[in-house]
């Protein structure tokens, strides 16, 4: 369900983007697309005052139709204007604890997932590595777009968006923090997250990854000091990334599911806007690691589909067809306001068997409308198309360059909060995962989390991490001569027999 506010925006802001001003000022406001105003989720409701397309303040901004500017599109002026906002609950800073237990703080730290979508944290028991509370809530960044590319490109343009999206981070990371604590500080922090979100959490300009030859500013372990980032906790741990695009939430993963011990080759897959990979060729091989990370876009976090949500509080996380109708389930089984990820691959999965998508993606319903919060067009399936195809061809190089099969995989992990909701026949059917024993495929949830909430309880493992991953070879899929092939190949819907 969704809720109006209504914001008086002052003189004083004249200038400003207004979505910038707003997420100045704390509202959830969304900008999939990184403001170029082609996404739409960032319309407002002009009802007085003057809003203008130029920072100058020449030309006035006409809304649409409907009364609505895009608050990545116009600017503020010097008259005092009325906006209205619809806010979808779960969407701002109030967030859910779980799992309520009576503690001691002073024996407890906290983990930390920087999400490009969503912010996971634990408190955790120092003594045994038990987690006793977590909380999430959507990353505020998603005003500057959905992507980390999108991300990087803000603070290209302008300096400026550096230090506001890391006080963003910092001020809801904060509120987590004191959440979970019932306001005490703690110790210890660890964090993981990719690249440009430890970037933006440290306040280090992360452009040098948004031009070839990507190079990041940082890659390995940092220690740094609460006080320094206004933060509650003495010290604060960032887990190291292996490049650019593999971060510390793929090696937080490497931790949790403690993939150099397994005798057998192994994948673990974060099927996050990144689409970070890492595969292990057993100790009965060579036992090597291999990583890549391929563009797989925000679509399967519900970034650019037409009523895509993030998966939070109702947003619609399984689509199943009872021979009559649709039977759909929320999150929470709370009243629906959008399809998140693994919503969006039942969905396609059906209608695949329905016959209303054939192979090619062709949706013969443009749009199919089941309800509001089902409604999906053309434009919706390519994006699912590119997600999936990049996720499943970035699979493929990977095992390629490893010398096996996706078969020859004792286990294929799936982390992040999709894996958690997601039907592995769905993902099968529509061609995201390989067609191996259901079995061997594993959902392993916030791997991100809980590795870093594994490393406060044991520090010694921080040395043993960056021994591993200082070995991974890493897969540029920019330079796979396979890689092309592979996507244009996982494209299309896998047929199935008559």
């Amino acid at each position: 369900m969704n809720h109006l506010t209504q914001v008086i925006i002052p003189s004083s802001a004249k200038g400003k983007r207004l979505s910038v001003y707003l997420a100045e000022e704390g509202y959830p406001i969304t900008a999939d697309c990184g403001g170029r105003g082609t996404c739409g989720k960032c319309a407002v409701t002009l009802v007085s005052g003057r809003l203008t397309t130029d920072a100058k303040g020449v030309s006035p901004a006409i809304p649409d139709s409907d009364g609505n500017v895009l608050s990545c599109r116009v600017f503020c002026t010097d008259t005092p204007t009325v906006i209205i906002l619809s806010v979808a609950e779960g969407t701002g800073l109030t967030s859910q604890v779980s799992a309520e237990a009576t503690v001691t703080v002073s024996e407890c730290g906290v983990a930390l997932d920087i999400g490009t979508t969503t912010l996971a944290a634990a408190l955790v028991s120092l003594k045994d590595g038990a987690i006793l509370r977590t909380t999430s809530r959507l990353n505020p960044q998603k005003s500057f777009g959905a992507d980390v590319m999108s991300r990087i490109s803000v603070v290209m343009e302008d300096r400026g968006h550096l230090a506001l999206m890391q006080k963003l981070i910092l001020d809801a990371v904060r509120h987590m923090i004191l959440e979970l604590t019932g306001g005490d500080s703690v110790s210890h922090m660890t964090v993981a997250g990719n690249p440009t979100m430890l970037h933006l959490f440290c306040g280090i300009s992360p452009e040098g990854m948004g031009t070839y030859p990507f190079t990041p500013a940082f890659t390995e372990a940092k220690i740094l000091a609460g006080d320094d980032l206004t933060l509650p906790a003495k010290r604060i741990t960032l887990l190291p990334s292996i490049s650019a695009f593999i971060g510390g939430d793929i090696t937080a993963g490497i931790l949790a599911k403690q993939i150099t011990d397994h005798r057998e080759p192994v994948l673990l897959v974060d099927m996050g806007t990144n689409g970070e990979m890492i595969l292990y060729t057993g100790q009965s091989h060579d036992g090597k690691l291999y990583g890549t990370s391929t563009a797989a876009g925000p679509a399967l976090e519900g970034a650019g589909i037409s009523t895509g949500v993030g998966g939070i509080s109702g947003a619609v996380s399984s689509v199943q067809w009872n021979g009559i109708a649709m039977v759909c389930k929320t999150i929470h089984h709370a009243s629906p306001i959008g399809i998140c990820g693994s919503g969006l691959i039942d969905l396609v999965s059906v209608l695949l068997e329905r016959g209303i998508i054939d192979e090619t993606g062709y949706l013969e319903e443009d749009p199919f409308t089941y309800a509001h919060e089902l409604n999906l067009t053309g434009a919706d399936i390519r994006a699912f198309q590119l997600a999936k195809s990049a996720l499943r061809a970035g699979m493929e190089v990977l095992c390629e360059a490893a010398g096996i099969s996706p078969h020859d995989l004792a286990h294929i992990y799936i982390a992040g909060g999709l894996g958690h909701y997601m039907k592995v026949d769905s993902a099968v059917r529509v061609g995201l995962l390989p067609d191996c024993p259901p079995s061997r495929m594993v959902s392993v949830g916030n791997t991100a989390l809980l590795g870093a909430a594994m490393l406060l309880h044991r520090p010694a493992l921080l040395g043993d991490l960056t021994r591993a991953i200082a070995e991974c070879e890493i897969i540029d899929l920019n330079l796979s001569p396979s890689f092309s092939d592979q996507f244009m190949e996982h494209m299309m819907f896998p047929c199935t027999d008559e």
